[in-house]
């Protein structure tokens, strides 16, 4: 839910709103002293006012429960200030008191109460609650699914730039699951909302304009957005500059690049990013060889389960490479990875078992596993694999 600041207007129009220049000046004090940290100060000044029913200073006292500054985090409390001025119609008080009906905090959850309160400050041109009732409609969240109503609040939002937005009209034309698709659509809203700064839509726009999805290839461009979305930390987009750079695709070639941005990617997760960068100290590509640093990233790809890390993490036990060599884990690697129809692992299983090494030996197993490496031979393909997936 996003937590809307103190309302702040004029000093006339506080003065209008508020019923007299008294108010108006009391309401001041209090919003100067909440911008200062000063809420004991800003609760004293609000709640008389909040009292004798007034809407912003209503407003303003639920944002304090809601957020918990300068009294104790009480959403019930909030809950019923924001209600108390959600019925006098301000905007924000309705959008967060819809925020927390959706999160049931301080108030039993209900969708449909939520529904009701986004819509009514959507109608003030709340942009945010426009944004939410398209992601209540897209969902069927309190409302039976209706993609129309969600594409006419969402565009709402994005006519009002907002790049969320943006970015769900963006999907929803380009996926063409429940509207008509038109990807040239898709890539006007991906393009509003990534130069509005969307690190999705930034990432979106680069795979679009890599793979020529409805635009011109123009890999240039495609690194621009990467960088972009990259920048603010998309590990998807760190993946994908790391691998133009590894080829050479849309720019020099350059591994220490590819290294740079394998290494960011990898730091959040990234299973493939990890088992390249196992791939690059293995092969010194880019960085000094190192297969202690190559068994490192192969083991943390290998614990999300990717079969090739096993497969090699697994060889370099059988070989003591950059480890200390232990047949019996070289053993466990293979058949992790076998179990996923890995044709070379299950190959090395084959071998250990004929040889007893990690293993009793047993030939009716090693049978078994040389079989099935000959059949994953036959049904898979080993190609190497295009951008976006794997160095491998």
């Amino acid at each position: 839910m996003k937590i809307m600041k103190f309302i702040t207007l004029t000093l006339a129009l506080i003065a209008v709103l508020l019923g007299g220049p008294v108010f108006a000046e009391d309401f001041q004090e209090g919003l100067d002293a909440a911008n200062k940290g000063d809420f004991k100060t800003a609760y004293e000044k609000w709640e008389p006012l909040a009292k004798r029913g007034n809407g912003l200073a209503q407003f303003n006292l639920g944002l304090m429960y809601d957020k918990g500054e300068g009294v104790k985090r009480d959403y019930k409390k909030a809950a019923k200030w924001y209600k108390f001025s959600a019925k006098k119609g301000i905007a924000s008080a309705q959008f967060n008191l819809a925020g927390l009906y959706s999160k049931g905090k301080g108030l039993r959850q209900s969708f449909k109460r939520a529904v009701m309160w986004y819509v009514r400050s959507a109608k003030q041109g709340n942009v945010s609650a426009q944004l939410n009732l398209g992601l209540m409609y897209d969902m069927g969240e309190g409302v039976t699914p209706d993609y129309k109503r969600a594409i006419k609040w969402y565009r709402l939002a994005a006519k009002q730039n907002n790049a969320q937005a943006q970015f769900n009209l963006g999907q929803l034309y380009e996926s063409g699951e429940r509207v008509a698709q038109d990807i040239k659509r898709a890539v006007k809203w991906y393009r509003l909302s990534a130069n509005n700064g969307n690190a999705s839509a930034q990432l979106k726009l680069g795979t679009v304009l890599e793979k020529g999805w409805g635009v011109a290839k123009n890999h240039k461009k495609a690194i621009k957005w990467y960088k972009l979305a990259a920048a603010q930390g998309n590990e998807t987009a760190q993946f994908n500059l790391a691998y133009m750079h590894s080829r050479g695709i849309g720019v020099k070639q350059n591994y220490r690049e590819a290294v740079k941005w394998y290494r960011l990617s990898a730091g959040q997760g990234n299973v493939i990013a990890q088992f390249n960068l196992g791939l690059f100290y293995s092969e010194g590509r880019g960085v000094l060889q190192s297969y202690s640093k190559a068994a490192t990233w192969f083991r943390l790809s290998a614990k999300q389960g990717d079969s090739e890390a096993q497969y090699r993490l697994g060889m370099m036990y059988e070989q003591g490479d950059g480890v200390e060599k232990d047949l019996e884990k070289a053993v466990k690697l293979y058949r992790f990875a076998a179990d996923q129809g890995h044709a070379m692992a299950q190959g090395n299983l084959g071998w250990m078992y004929i040889n007893g090494h990690g293993v009793e030996e047993d030939l009716d197993e090693a049978a078994k596993w040389y079989r099935r490496s000959d059949e994953s031979r036959k049904t898979k393909s080993y190609q190497m694999e295009g951008a976006f997936t794997s160095l491998r």
